[in-house]
């Protein structure tokens, strides 16, 4: 039997769809000594029918190799390649396949066309799966420089200092950059927790440069001793900041003073030594280099204190009165911080002459009695750019007579748990045109005309742009705030509701609120708090906590 017989024989079997049939015969025709490219382009086209994708490559490189110059093993290999994915090599046996067809021959052209387009939606859709995967699990950051992660780690950790025992338990990677940079380590809080065993760790892995050192109230005495010893090692001219509390701080001098390192005090940069009997140790330095302190308790007898202390940037005092505190904040004009807890102000019967403080940035009042105008006709503060009022008393105009001149400035105003009168609330708002943060808690009676005050919706107040850089809003605990204050206030401000020409900082054109907190206010309704979520993008209105929920039910 003829070799030619066995190939008509498959043809036959072929148009029938008897592919097996068809597959045994022309196996007998090449075995027979058939070496034509039509007999394995046949027997390859059987191939790719029964699915055997890679058994009909074969025989389509074989036709690609007996005649090259011919269209149909390129045009066969170009789908198989699609059927098997791999659809780069389908595109360049298209392009060959192409070059060889006849120009008249516009069918199989433009099958080979369709077939480079499947191939190239193909291509594209393995790109974008590509890209997810790698989106889900590539480690990217990796790929950073050790350098540059160093500096991340370092602004959360400036941030939070106990977040680097978090950093260094994420990874191996991170772990080993955590460990290896003393820098991480430089602020170490000692508290009764297994103290010497963190003690160990932070000055092993810091390198002994330990920046920041504070001690927690809640050490046992019966310790100090023992923590004091593990501290020996330390690179003690290192220490930028100390904080420590009641006799402890005496128990450090003393052991500072056995290892001969004393004038570890007077190098600080940052010194908290409060209920701390400060003043025998302060004698005994000629300079400090203090820019941040706090303390409790001024004397008289530490009057003498501040011709060695004067370069102090913020100073917070606490149970201390004015004619105490005055000699320190004369000693030290670039004050930009002052911060004053249980102060008691000079009594009204003693004239003083006003401190002058052009430097001072920010003021925070807590705790103070007695009216707050009998604090202000101590001290003038014209850049005052935040200022917080917490729990003293103010007159009828207290908080006009504390902003004397406009509060250009002013860029934070927070009162709780006081009684400013709401003309003095509106005068200060009106004259302090780069306010973005203002807290009202826990106040009464003005909330209200406040808001609409700032939104502009009383007919009554003459209209102009109050605050329109305003953009952080707190009024927890006013019981009686409504509901439509607070929707004025954010309503007149959203951007669809203004008529704008250019930028923000055209006239006319008011900040969005982006944080508004109204927890404790009873009388908001419900049904608006959606309208709420959907127009402020941090929004808060916590009518009661669990705790308080649970004890009244």
């Amino acid at each position: 039997m003829s070799w030619k017989a066995s190939f008509q024989q498959g043809v036959s079997n072929f148009k029938r769809d008897n592919y097996l049939e068809s597959l045994a015969c022309f196996d007998e025709a090449i075995s027979l000594g058939c070496d034509t490219f039509i007999v394995y382009d046949s027997r390859a086209a059987v191939h790719e029918k029964l699915g055997n994708y890679k058994a009909a490559l074969i025989d389509a490189k074989k036709v690609v190799d007996t005649a090259p110059d011919r269209w149909q093993g390129y045009a066969r290999s170009a789908r198989l390649f699609h059927a098997l994915q791999k659809d780069e090599a389908a595109l360049k046996m298209i392009d060959l396949a192409l070059e060889r067809i006849k120009a008249d021959d516009t069918h199989r052209s433009q099958e080979l066309d369709a077939l480079k387009y499947q191939a190239i939606d193909a291509l594209n859709a393995a790109d974008e799966r590509r890209r997810a995967r790698i989106a889900k699990t590539a480690y990217h950051i990796g790929k950073l420089p050790v350098e540059i992660l160093v500096e991340v780690f370092s602004i959360v950790v400036a941030a939070d200092h106990a977040q680097i025992l978090k950093l260094s338990h994420i990874c191996k990677h991170w772990r080993g950059i955590a460990i290896e940079t003393p820098s991480l380590w430089n602020t170490l809080v000692v508290s009764k927790n297994r103290p010497k065993r963190k003690i160990q760790l932070w000055v092993q892995r810091a390198h002994k440069h330990i920046s920041v050192l504070s001690f927690h109230h809640n050490i046992l005495e019966i310790d100090w001793s023992s923590i004091l010893e593990e501290l020996i090692p330390l690179s003690w001219y290192s220490l930028r900041s100390l904080t420590v509390s009641g006799r402890l701080f005496s128990q450090i001098y003393d052991f500072l003073r056995r290892l001969s390192k004393t004038d570890v005090i007077p190098r600080l940069k940052h010194l908290d030594v409060t209920d701390t009997d400060f003043t025998k140790i302060s004698s005994s330095f000629e300079d400090y280099h203090l820019e941040s302190l706090k303390i409790s308790g001024l004397t008289p007898a530490m009057n003498e204190l501040w011709t060695r202390v004067h370069r102090l940037k913020t100073m917070n005092i606490e149970h201390a009165g004015w004619l105490d505190i005055s000699p320190a904040v004369l000693a030290n004009p670039s004050l930009e911080s002052l911060i004053l807890n249980n102060f008691i102000p000079p009594p009204s019967n003693v004239v003083n002459d006003r401190v002058q403080l052009p430097n001072l940035l920010c003021m925070k009042l807590n705790n103070i009695p007695a009216p707050v105008s009998e604090v202000t006709r101590s001290f003038v503060a014209p850049n005052l750019q935040i200022l917080h009022l917490f729990s003293v008393g103010l007159s009828r105009d207290g908080l006009l007579e504390f902003m004397r001149a406009p509060p250009l400035a002013l860029r934070e105003l927070r009162l709780g748990s006081c009684t400013p009168s709401i003309n003095s609330l509106k005068i200060i708002l009106a004259g302090a045109p780069l306010l973005e943060t203002l807290q009202i808690s826990g106040v009464h009676g003005v909330v209200n005309d406040m808001l609409h005050f700032i939104s502009g919706t009383n007919p009554n107040d003459n209209h102009q742009d109050v605050c329109p850089l305003l953009k952080h809003v707190d009024l927890s605990n006013c019981a009686d705030l409504l509901t439509g204050s607070a929707y004025s206030l954010v309503k007149t401000r959203l951007r669809s509701d203004q008529l704008v020409i250019g930028d923000e900082s055209q006239p006319g054109c008011r900040a969005e609120i982006e944080s508004l907190k109204l927890d404790g206010c009873h009388n908001i309704e419900g049904e608006m708090l959606p309208w709420f979520r959907g127009k402020v993008k941090v929004f808060s209105c916590v009518y009661m906590s669990k705790k308080e929920a649970n004890r009244r039910r």
